[in-house]
């Protein structure tokens, strides 16, 4: 009796996990709130995130727009050491900056835009998953870009963002080529916030969203993104 019990539950289980292998992924929703906006996908929770980390071409619209210059030491949003296309993920955008593009996005579009929190981006990369990394425990191989991440110029730069296979909820870039800045403080005076996900130059743990890192909301560096979202209406 207890062996069939046993048999019984095993296939119940087995049963489950096949059917849970069948659940479509959600849908792809694609939407731009104007022509030099980031492209937003909509996850399952309502909220919108924009797809990929905000590009270099999509960050130089707000640039021209705007008259926006880094300021002070570091490096900047368009010399980041390395080469970079349109498609690439702007990197040295202090914190600071990267308000200042989500709320020029919110004056053009009327729409509210905002950095995301710390369980915001944590839930949309992990996608519903409870290993390492969304596609599996092990890092493996052409599935993000860090160092050691199976790609022939692991550490020297940002690949474009749609390189690599979206996650479940349809994010380009989930994990790896920048950091993306979050707005979870370090200290009640938020003069220091959060980057989580991992960077071109991150070892493979450092994707995990266990791991955080932090500095002050005016430095830059040529690791560290940015992602905007925005509520569903």
């Amino acid at each position: 009796m207890r062996a069939f019990l046993l048999a019984t539950v095993l296939a119940v289980l087995a049963s489950f996990a096949h059917a849970q292998l069948l659940l479509p992924k959600p849908e792809l929703r694609v939407e731009k709130d104007c022509e030099d906006c980031p492209e937003m996908v909509i996850l399952p929770d309502g909220l919108y995130m924009s797809r990929a980390p905000v590009t270099v071409s999509e960050f130089r619209a707000f640039v021209e727009e705007t008259g926006y210059k880094n300021t002070g030491w570091g490096c900047k949003w368009n010399f980041s050491g390395f080469e970079q296309g349109p498609r690439h993920p702007v990197t040295c955008v202090t914190f600071e900056g990267a308000e200042l593009y989500a709320r020029w996005l919110s004056q053009k579009t009327g729409k509210d835009y905002r950095i995301p929190t710390g369980e915001e981006l944590t839930y949309a990369v992990r996608a519903a998953t409870t290993t390492n990394y969304w596609w599996g425990q092990q890092v493996g191989r052409d599935r993000a870009t860090c160092l050691g991440c199976g790609r022939a110029l692991d550490a020297e730069g940002t690949t474009p963002v749609d390189t690599f296979e979206a996650n479940p909820f349809n994010l380009l870039d989930a994990l790896g080529n920048v950091w993306i800045w979050t707005t979870d403080c370090t200290s009640a005076d938020c003069t220091e916030r959060f980057l989580l996900s991992g960077g071109w130059s991150s070892p493979p743990s450092d994707l995990r969203m266990s791991k955080r890192i932090y500095n002050g909301v005016t430095v830059p560096f040529n690791t560290y993104g940015i992602r905007v979202v925005r509520e569903f209406e």
